[in-house]
């Protein structure tokens, strides 16, 4: 097959005939990962037929800045132990294939592993993220300074272990100036024996621009601060769109004192002293924001409503 079609993705039909994805999507290359049927070798990972075996070393085959991407294919299961998955080339786009236990799966078994981001631009689709060991330090990581990163359909499971003790202390942390970062659709859940699992989505540190768009969370457990929790200094521009978030006897959002945007259309069950206390977050524009403290109860608006001032 020609060199311009290799480097695109196509799907085997009956018959041996490939169907060919459209080009105009991006210019870049194609990889694929399974690891089943990969392997980590040169010449290897340019068609669904001949995978790599890690996203790590399909990471290591693209160029910066040039739309390359990672396509990791249905029943993919990848260990990670004590080091990280580093997304480390510029402008990739990592996409798993499937869709719910089909999806590709993430096994952290190691307290330190993480799904490290350190590059601007990258985007990382439908991966299930499964905390196998006690207290695994963080999720994904986007790391401090790194700008435009997009988390898309992301799956935290409840811990392998039975008792649900196996947990991620933070799910999804963005670090200092992550300008532009975007987190769409996290579902994430932390079960109530989960001891040490802060938030779902964790600011950690000033950065502009955020938005976490659908966020579906059940944070639970003795540690809990909120599903989404910022602290350390202020974000600006923070937009908080159409979340359903559960959790108990703690907000639904919980934000240092100060960081300024929206909050919009967002659902929070969990049981509080107060209805105002379901976001600790005065700077934040609340929009049709409710709350339930127990089930069989209709939803009350969170904060007292706007004046003319």
């Amino acid at each position: 097959m020609p060199e311009l079609l290799t480097a695109l993705f196509f799907r085997q039909l009956p018959g041996g005939v490939s169907a060919i994805e459209d080009q105009s999507l991006a210019t870049g290359k194609r990889f694929f990962v399974h690891s089943g049927t990969g392997t980590n070798a040169a010449g290897k990972g340019r068609s669904p037929s001949t995978p790599v075996a890690t996203i790590g070393y399909a990471v290591g085959l693209c160029t910066a800045n040039k739309g390359d991407r990672i396509y990791v294919m249905e029943g993919h299961n990848e260990g990670l132990g004590d080091a990280q998955m580093v997304v480390n080339v510029a402008g990739i786009h990592i996409i798993g294939l499937g869709w719910r236990a089909n999806a590709p799966r993430i096994d952290f078994d190691h307290a330190n592993a993480s799904i490290d981001v350190t590059a601007a631009g990258c985007t990382i689709e439908n991966l299930r993220l499964l905390p196998s060991v006690t207290i695994v330090t963080i999720g994904i990581d986007v790391n401090a300074g790194v700008t435009d990163t997009t988390l898309e359909d992301i799956e935290i499971l409840p811990g392998e272990d039975g008792a649900g003790v196996d947990e991620f202390t933070i799910g999804i942390d963005v670090k200092a100036g992550c300008t532009r970062t975007k987190i769409v659709r996290p579902k994430i859940r932390q079960h109530a024996s989960a001891a040490s699992c802060i938030a779902g989505v964790k600011l950690t540190g000033a950065s502009d621009d955020v938005v976490i768009e659908d966020p579906n969370i059940v944070l639970l457990g003795a540690a809990a601060v909120a599903p989404i929790n910022g602290d350390t200094t202020l974000s600006t521009n923070l937009r908080i769109l159409r979340g359903i978030l559960v959790s108990d006897d703690e907000p639904g959002i919980e934000l240092l004192t100060g960081t300024a945007g929206v909050i919009d259309g967002t659902k929070i069950f969990s049981n509080l002293a107060t209805i105002a206390a379901a976001t600790v977050a005065d700077g934040m524009a609340h929009f049709g924001v409710k709350y339930v403290e127990l089930g069989n109860e209709s939803d009350a608006v969170v904060k007292t409503a706007s004046i003319d001032d």
